[in-house]
């Protein structure tokens, strides 16, 4: 079952959210995110509802299912920009359609092997399509191989009191990392670390 994911961050933090939300060309995730979670995606108050970004999912082979809430109809106050699914081309040709009736674009990129989209790849697609400011919000995996690749510039990073998380620690990641103007603050019971990263 997909959804089985459950809230990490306080409701202060989460307004925050919403807020970048409403602030970026598009939200960037990975298929597992879909699959743990079945997040919305959508801009809320205190955010934009005026503002749609869209909404892009990392799926080589097209396992997002057509149920996802991603394609729910936006309720009261609430934006939904379209939902974008990349993956491999020649992915499975049925899934696709079934998708494309739940309501996404699908789109064929480059991958970096016969598994993984090739990250420079979708960058550029993104940057095509006039996508000037993305935000990720994805599991260890995708964001890990983001931090590998050189593609975050600003980090906005809320640790939550919740246990017990499944995946890699980012931990390893952002050790060496260097951060340039470095701030840490408390939202309600979270901690939020902002910073900058260098160009590639």
């Amino acid at each position: 079952s997909i959804g089985s994911g459950r809230w990490i961050s306080s409701p202060a933090a989460l307004a925050e959210v919403q807020l970048l939300r409403g602030r970026v060309d598009a939200i960037l995730t990975g298929v597992g995110t879909i699959v743990a979670d079945d997040p919305r995606l959508t801009v809320r108050p205190p955010g934009d509802p005026s503002k749609q970004p869209w909404r892009v999912v990392l799926d080589s082979y097209l396992r997002t299912p057509p149920s996802a809430r991603l394609f729910a109809q936006p309720g009261p106050q609430e934006g939904a920009g379209e939902v974008r699914l990349l993956c491999i081309p020649g992915a499975d040709e049925a899934r696709e359609h079934a998708l494309r009736r739940a309501g996404a674009r699908v789109h064929g990129l480059r991958g970096a092997d016969k598994h993984h989209l090739d990250l420079r790849a979708v960058h550029a697609w993104l940057w095509e399509q006039g996508a000037r400011r993305v935000l990720l919000e994805a599991g260890p995996r995708v964001l890990a191989s983001h931090l590998q690749a050189g593609f975050v510039d600003q980090l906005h990073l809320v640790t939550g009191s919740v246990r017990g998380g499944r995946g890699e620690s980012l931990g390893v990641h952002l050790a060496s990392a260097k951060l340039l103007e470095r701030r840490d603050r408390e939202v309600g019971p979270d901690a939020v670390l902002e910073a900058f990263l260098p160009g590639e």
